[in-house]
């Protein structure tokens, strides 16, 4: 007799108990609200133009500044650097990518959206490079 008493006691206590969860009014024809948020849209990368000059704007970034450019799993790199020029390297796209020197002298990681450098080699010459993650993405650096 006292587990009847007590499930019956129980019982209506706990619907009302989840009852107060819920929301206390609706609106006839209004949709339910939800507390979910829609997912963030990150704004895309834009895109590089060339100037009214004519000059890439991946060819330098800043007064005598060489810049190689990745984008679209792509490299755009400057016509020739200076022998030990000092290369920035961005990186437009959303997985990492490596400037690797096929002959040796550089290799640099540069992580999604972000930059990094490298100092070219100081004997002129071409110096064909890759990325070491994604193996058709190949490119020559000028040095001369």
């Amino acid at each position: 007799m006292t587990r009847k008493i007590a499930l019956l006691t129980t019982v209506p206590a706990l619907v009302w108990g989840l009852s107060a969860c819920g929301p206390s009014t609706t609106t006839a024809g209004a949709p339910p609200s939800t507390s979910m948020t829609s997912p963030v849209q990150t704004p895309s990368t834009p895109r590089a133009t060339t100037p009214p000059g004519g000059e890439s704007p991946s060819a330098t970034a800043g007064a005598g500044q060489a810049v190689i450019s990745i984008a679209d799993f792509d490299f755009t790199v400057p016509d020739s650097v200076p022998p030990g020029a000092h290369v920035v390297i961005t990186n437009g796209d959303s997985q990492a990518h490596t400037v690797t020197s096929k002959t040796g002298g550089f290799d640099v990681t540069v992580d999604p959206g972000g930059t990094a450098t490298l100092t070219a080699p100081s004997k002129p010459g071409s110096y064909p490079f890759v990325c070491s993650f994604h193996g058709n993405m190949t490119s020559t650096l000028v040095v001369k």
